[in-house]
């Protein structure tokens, strides 16, 4: 095909990706088509047809594994990822919005950042958001513009650069058919007047849109099927012997004639055959210019504005966003506040200055600067979506990267101002802290904030958010670890140790520390001596030239100093990093440049994603010559061609006795009725929205109702209510089952409710879910027919090629949307329902699939003897011919409700006749809403329905007793299928535990590499082993907010199998916590066996340890659960996870003693687990057995003879140390003399065994969370609204 001088046109693009074994697979063959300025080609396929792989590959994106040939050429010029900036804009399906701004301010944005002359109010206008200019586009957290109007905004978006070019993904998704007909007529519009080449992907396009297109192009199997004039299509079907049908919609036939799911592969093989045997790919139906004809036309090339310009625009913006989105630093400040504040109160005590404070105080101060650090992985959350938009407008040439991220660090530097006060207030206040050292203190928190605001921005650019938050948490922790509190640099092997000069919360802690303690008041609690003689009370003088004697201290081993820089001094024994020099510049300058360096990673990465992955341009096509011919037939024709088969024998009318193991025939008189439903919700001042008015409808066995309606009709809000389902406000009506009032309960045994989102198990397959339901409601099955039944009815609804593929989510891909869909009515197909309720059934389906799966849902409806209610939001004329009966709604009244058939006589009735060349179905829709009509006109329909005679013909409420439901499995089977579901799921889902079993073991590691020196047992290792068992007890704790993930996202499922009367809540609970102690005792002990192994602990206490270890883990793992069923959003149940796992760091007795802290907090100190654990397992490490070396054994009160020939008296303790410089750092000879001597600063270290206490303690834990966790499940799957008559 000749390339057109005008317009982008497109030759031989073809798509391969690597695939493990086996030569590499073709994504797209060949493809070649065209696009004239001023017009819009529509590319239409099946679901994995390849349209969305063609657009990455039109707009240069990278795929990983890929490789794309092909030339593509934009008015003749080879499209290059600078031509791209200059003249094409995407819009892609997903919305990359900005969540806290409105819609005017995007297009404001936009407009000064492009430099357009397009006028805001017009655009406006033009996409219809006049009503919703000034809403917030939003998020899960914050409400904004619904799915449509965000569609809408994202192709206003584009349409402000005045591209030559405009790629859409899908622009209708989400709106119904008078939206999506409005878009397509305003981007045929924008096509001409702006002289703009329009290419689009659409999904199931109506008739009306269809008639809308000038080129369409149709795609099945990565090849081209058809590419021509949109009205010359049936004209080329009907050439190679496949003429649609009179009056059906062109668009829909050609769908389902090449989706390989639901046609003969032998057809859709010959269908696009005879495309191929077209040599040249040139246009059906189109005259091929000549050069001569073709007028060449300046390029459409955006402008943007100066580097200058865009700096002040975009930081206009992150002011604007930063003040608007609570998360990026509103919450983070109250966090801030609340955790310095927090700390004061517990460390209240530090105020008096004693030298028992002086540890408690240490770890205060280090805590007030690095718990705040570690809200900053909010900041990675909010960086990760603000990246997806940035990508995006830096992918279609907005701005320059670097103008955005210098924005953000402009907006940083004053937010890390405040961030840094909010925190320093309640530490100086309580802490009692020397006001004069704020100022530079003030200086470096800013910076150290600033340092970590830098890598948490940096790493949001990985492509999930979870991946980018794993890796900050760990270098988080990685800086705690060597900030120089917790591990001696000189004692860490290289190349471990440069972690301890390169990451800044050292350098922060070392210039901190020392401009709070250097001008502090004195400590009392010292006396002066000579160093080297003897002390009244044992022992010898040290260098320091004090030391320090009490009845609870009798050896003096808490001892520090008086002035700041003596207990500076005293602490750099163990604590390296301190001492009386402060190094502000030298620190300073290291802090900001790591700073400096993750933003210079953070460009780079903005950079490389945008124009070096995001910008690939296609190789060279293959010449003729060197094409392989590719066989499109799928491998196992026949087996195809039977799926095709069956499929079509359940979709038939026949209805006589066959029967089968899916579905037997049954003859049962079934009337699903409901009456004047309204439902109000609470406004303020006492005022109250209705959002339903007066709808009543009935539907009988056999027969399918759906209920139709505009965006905003109320149809989801009408299904709540039929189904029971707790809402915002308070229904009214009567809803009946064979004249029978229904009840929750009723509900639960003789009907089905399937929502619009799937919700499905991630790493289970279609059969696997399948099998799992046919074993719950259909447990008469034996083994044999069930595996029948499971294969029928995987062929039935078309999933026999993807049955052993694993249904995906956030960490793995895996089934398309459409087969999700398919695979979600399988299910509810198994229960054999008296009434089945479906939102939205064919979302996200193509027509073929769409109209398939109402004919099973019809053909169902006849077989059982079921009563079927669906809503519906864009049907084809196929698919709307598969109802008995519809309702249409607008603004929450009926419009009509009765037998599809009589639907046209109505409105002819009331002079409101539909057009018989279109779809009744879009038709109707168009004339119920006010987006194509007026609110007048819409008032007037539904004004005639409600005073005509049918409205109140409408409810039959049957008669009869209550159908018997088919009998499920009883609760102890449930439970058993369900225990042995979830521990196939344990094994299998990385979320679960194998992912940790993975993933802490080398943390240990790393953690026994940091801490190999503390293998020796010796004075100096004592509490750096002590540490080294703290991050033993306390990181793989942190790692299980992963189940805070995993639980809630499994939680849909669990409610909604539940609510569907799978099984019971306790059988659920059950299951998982019998599941959840064997997988917690293995990780227990893979975790253990490394650390025991490195750290040289006593083996012969391993068995209990491992076992108390894994009831912690337990502990924590129930917490999860809570907190992902009392939570939706995830990020909030983390949150909550990471604060009750700080707390139970802090109060585990290692920071400071409990009986410093005052009431209430106190009861933290034994309300957490983590104390009870520390106990146990530090008389397990540093058990009775072990033998220290530097200290020897004496008698207290007897003579003591030293090296140098010096006599003195032993201590209270009964152990000296030989040589020591300080008191403090001389710990005992034996196990329980080293616990005496640590219990005097860690208060939950004892030489007395009370592990078997700290188990007891520790499994109450476990039932309470366990008990808190069933009760909130069972509140959400309980609860329910019941419409009063």
């Amino acid at each position: 095909m000749t390339p057109h001088s005008s317009g982008l046109s497109f030759t031989r693009v073809s798509y391969t990706v690597d695939v493990n074994s086996g030569p590499p697979k073709a994504l797209l063959t060949d493809v070649t088509g065209s696009v004239d300025a001023g017009h819009v080609l529509a590319v239409l396929g099946p679901s994995g047809a390849g349209k969305t792989t063609l657009l990455n590959t039109l707009t240069l994106q990278k795929l990983v594994g890929g490789t794309p040939t092909g030339d593509v050429r934009v008015d003749g010029e080879p499209l290059t990822t600078a031509l791209y900036d200059r003249t094409c804009a995407y819009v892609e399906q997903f919305d990359s919005l900005w969540a806290s701004l409105t819609a005017r301010e995007h297009l404001e944005f936009a407009t000064a950042l492009y430099a357009s002359t397009k006028d805001v109010d017009s655009l406006i206008a033009a996409v219809g958001l006049e009503d919703v200019q000034h809403t917030r586009a939003g998020n899960e957290i914050i409400r904004g513009l619904s799915s449509g109007n965000k569609r809408r905004l994202s192709v206003a978006l584009a349409l402000v650069k005045q591209p030559a070019v405009l790629f859409l993904d899908e622009p209708t998704s989400g709106v119904d058919s008078a939206s999506a007909m409005r878009m397509m007529t305003f981007l045929k519009d924008i096509a001409s007047s702006t002289n703009a080449a329009v290419l689009c992907t659409i999904h199931q396009p109506p008739a009306a849109v269809f008639a809308g297109f000038d080129n369409a192009m149709v795609l099945s199997m990565g090849r081209v099927a058809y590419f021509g004039k949109a009205s010359k299509m049936s004209e080329y079907l009907t050439s190679i012997g496949s003429p649609p049908s009179e009056g059906t919609n062109v668009a829909e036939f050609v769908l389902d004639l090449v989706n390989k799911d639901f046609t003969s592969a032998s057809t859709v093989k010959k269908t696009l055959g005879k495309w191929a045997e077209r040599r040249g790919g040139a246009p059906y139906g189109v005259e091929e210019k000549s050069e001569k004809d073709v007028t060449a036309t300046p390029t459409n090339t955006s402008s943007t504005s100066s580097f200058t310009k865009q700096l002040a625009v975009l930081t206009d913006r992150s002011f604007l966003v930063a003040r608007r989105e609570p998360l990026a630093y509103l919450v983070r400040l109250v966090a801030n506040f609340g955790a310095t504040l927090f700390f004061g109160i517990i460390y209240i005590k530090t105020r008096d200055k004693t030298q028992d404070q002086v540890i408690s105080r240490t770890f205060f101060l280090m805590f007030c600067m690095g718990i705040p650090m570690q809200f900053i992985i909010v900041s990675n959350f909010i960086y990760y979506f603000q990246w997806l938009s940035l990508k995006k407008e830096v992918k279609d040439g907005m701005y320059h990267p670097a103008a955005s991220a210098i924005a953000s660090w402009i907006v940083q530097t004053p937010m890390m101002f405040l961030l840094a006060l909010s925190s320093l207030l309640p530490m100086y206040a309580l802490g009692d802290l020397y006001w004069g050292s704020f100022p530079i203190v003030l200086v470096l928190y800013c910076v150290t904030f600033w340092s970590f605001e830098g890598l948490a921005q940096a790493l949001s650019s990985f492509p999930n958010v979870f991946i980018g938050m794993f890796l900050f948490l760990n270098l988080y922790f990685t800086a705690f670890l060597f900030c120089g509190m917790f591990v001696d640099p000189e004692d860490v092997v290289w190349p471990i140790r440069v972690f301890c000069y390169f990451l800044p919360l050292g350098w922060s802690l070392q210039s901190y520390m020392y401009a709070l303690y250097t001008d502090l008041p004195k400590h009392s609690g010292t006396k002066p001596c000579t160093p080297g003689q003897a002390l009244p009370t044992g022992g010898i003088c040290t260098a320091q030239g004090f030391y320090c004697y009490s009845e609870s201290d009798p050896t003096g081993a808490v001892c520090y100093g008086e002035t700041g820089n003596q207990i500076l001094n005293s602490l750099s024994v163990q604590f390296t990093i301190f001492g009386d020099e402060g190094h502000y510049a030298r620190n300073i300058l290291l802090i900001v440049a790591f700073g400096v360096l993750c933003r210079i990673c953070y460009v780079a990465a903005i950079y490389y994603l945008t124009k070096v992955v995001g910008g690939e341009e296609p190789a060279p096509p293959p010449s003729t010559s060197e094409t392989r011919a590719i066989d499109i037939g799928p491998p196992e024709e026949v087996e195809e061609e039977a799926d095709t088969a069956n499929q079509s024998s359940w979709n038939s009318d026949d209805t006589s006795t066959s029967s089968s193991a899916i579905i037997p025939t049954t003859n049962r008189s079934i009337t699903f009725a409901f009456q004047d439903i309204a439902y109000s919700i609470p406004q303020q001042k006492d005022a109250s929205l209705q959002v339903l008015q007066h709808v009543s409808a009935s539907v009988s066995n056999g027969e399918v109702l759906a209920i139709l309606g505009p965006s905003g009709a109320g149809k989801t809000i009408l299904l709540d209510t039929l189904t029971f389902s707790k809402g915002p406000g308070t229904p009214t009506g009567k809803i009946t089952l064979n004249g029978v009032s229904m009840t929750r309960s009723k509900f639960v045994k003789n009907a089905i409710y399937v929502p619009r989102e799937d919700n499905l198990w991630p790493s289970l397959t279609p059969r696997q879910h399948l099998d799992f339901a046919f074993k719950v409601y259909r447990p008469e099955l034996a083994d044999a027919a069930r595996a029948s039944a499971v294969d029928e009815l995987l062929a039935v609804t078309g999933m026999t090629s993807c049955q052993n593929t694993r249904a995906g989510g956030m960490l793995f891909k895996g089934l398309s949307g459409g087969q999700r869909r398919r695979l979600t009515l399988a299910i509810a197909l198994v229960k054999l329902p008296s009434v089945m309720i479906l939102d939205e059934p064919t979302s996200g389906l193509d027509s073929a699939a769409a109209a398939a799966i109402i004919n099973l849902l019809s053909s169902i409806a006849k077989r059982c003897s079921t009563a079927v209610v669906c809503t519906i939001h864009q049907p084809s004329a196929v698919v709307f011919a598969g109802f008995q009966k519809a309702l249409i709604l607008s603004q929450g009244r009926a419009a009509y409700c009765g037998g599809r058939a009589d639907m046209v006589a109505y409105f002819e009735s009331i002079s409101k006749p539909l057009s018989k060349d279109a779809n009744p179905a879009e038709a109707v829709l168009d004339m119920v809403s006010k987006d194509t009509t007026s609110a007048e006109e819409v008032t007037s329909v539904l004004d005639s329905w409600t005073a005509s005679d049918k409205s109140k013909e409408v409810v039959v409420t049957g008669g009869g007793a209550m159908p018997t439901p088919a009998p499920n499995a009883g609760s102890l089977m449930a439970t058993l299928h369900v225990f042995m579901r979830q521990g196939y799921l344990a094994l299998i889902d990385p979320l679960q535990y194998t992912g940790r079993m993975v993933a802490i073991p080398p943390i240990i590691c790393f953690f026994g590499l940091v801490y190999v020196a503390s293998h020796e047992s010796n004075q100096k290792q004592v509490p750096f082993r002590l540490f080294y068992l703290w991050w033993v007890l306390c990181l793989p704790n942190a790692l299980g907010i992963v189940q805070v993930v995993g639980t809630n996202r499994d939680t849909l499922s669990v409610v909604n199998e539940i609510r569907a009367g799978m099984y019971r809540v306790y059988s659920y609970v059950l299951s998982t916590s019998l599941i959840q102690l064997p997988a917690l005792v293995i990780l227990a002990f893979i975790i253990n066996v490394f650390s025991f192994a490195i750290g040289g602990w006593p083996w012969d206490n391993f068995i209990t340890y491992v076992f108390l270890y894994s009831i912690n883990l337990w502990v924590f793992d129930s917490l999860a659960q809570l907190l992902a069923v009392l939570f939706k959003n995830p990020v909030i149940g983390m949150l909550g996870y990471l604060g009750f796992w700080s707390s139970s760091i802090v109060f585990c007795g290692l920071v400071f003693r409990g009986g410093d802290v005052v009431w209430p907090f106190r009861a933290l100190f034994y309300a957490l687990p983590l104390k009870w654990l520390f106990n146990a397992t530090g008389y397990d490490v540093f058990g009775p057995t072990t033998s220290y070396s530097g200290a020897e054994l004496c008698t207290p009160g007897e003579n003591v003879t030293g090296a140098d020939g010096a006599v003195y008296s032993c201590t209270a303790g009964g152990f000296y140390c030989e040589g020591a410089k300080t008191s403090f750092g001389c710990w005992g000879k034996t196990g329980s003399q080293v616990l005496q001597t640590l219990h005097m600063s860690y208060e939950s270290l004892d030489d007395k065994d009370e592990r078997l206490l700290d188990f007891g303690i520790l499994i109450a834990f476990v039932a309470s969370l366990k008990m808190a966790y069933t009760f909130a499940l069972w509140r959400i799957v309980s609860a329910s609204d019941s419409p009063n008559n």
